[in-house]
């Protein structure tokens, strides 16, 4: 079975699933979308209201400054797969809660092997998909942009979620945005010496 082919099987299963409460108020799944053969993983939290409504990831005012910020450091979301740790939109966009998170890991799981980013890069944004894929409770301002090995050798890049950038764009003494993009550099350079 080729990866495309598993890929979009994954996400028939995401589009259909009832396993936890988030999936009744949501309009529908959100399972992931971009290259089955990426050497990046780009991990969010969950759905937006406009990712509920059109069912794919990173489609609202935090995926535009995602996509500016990789476009910044020559990066495509055409070059990468985009999910999220769950696959339904929280409420009132809350935080995803621990049984939510819990029964959506097997996809997030599967998808992750499927693609098989070993010797490959996983780019979690914010601390929830920071902290479910590295298991710590550090915050990703102290965290980010240094890189991790996860299992069998995957590098795990932590950075800030895009939507932190929008509620904060001024810091000190560079600014989250300044930051992220410092990231995204690092990213890049990383992708190019293992390439």
């Amino acid at each position: 079975m080729n990866t495309k082919r598993e890929i979009s099987e994954i996400a028939d299963e995401i589009r259909s699933c009832s396993k936890c409460r988030l999936s009744d108020e949501a309009t529908r799944g959100v399972p992931g979308e971009g290259n089955p053969d990426a050497e990046v993983i780009v991990l969010g939290e969950g759905p937006g209201k406009e990712e509920d409504e059109q069912g794919r990831p990173f489609v609202g005012r935090g995926g535009q400054k995602l996509d500016e910020i990789m476009r910044s450091a020559s990066l495509s979301r055409g070059s990468v797969f985009i999910t999220n740790v769950v696959k339904h939109r929280p409420p009132d966009n809350r935080n995803p809660r621990s049984d939510e998170v819990r029964a959506c890991r097997p996809f997030l799981e599967a998808q992750i092997s499927t693609i098989d980013p070993s010797k490959k890069i996983i780019l979690t944004l914010g601390n929830t998909a920071t902290r479910e894929i590295l298991d710590t409770r550090e915050g990703i301002t102290s965290i980010r942009g240094s890189f991790f090995s996860w299992r069998d050798g995957v590098r795990v890049l932590p950075t800030f979620h895009p939507s932190y950038l929008l509620r904060n764009p001024s810091g000190s003494p560079k600014s989250p945005e300044d930051q992220m993009h410092d990231d995204m550099l690092a990213l890049k350079k990383e992708i190019a010496s293992s390439s």
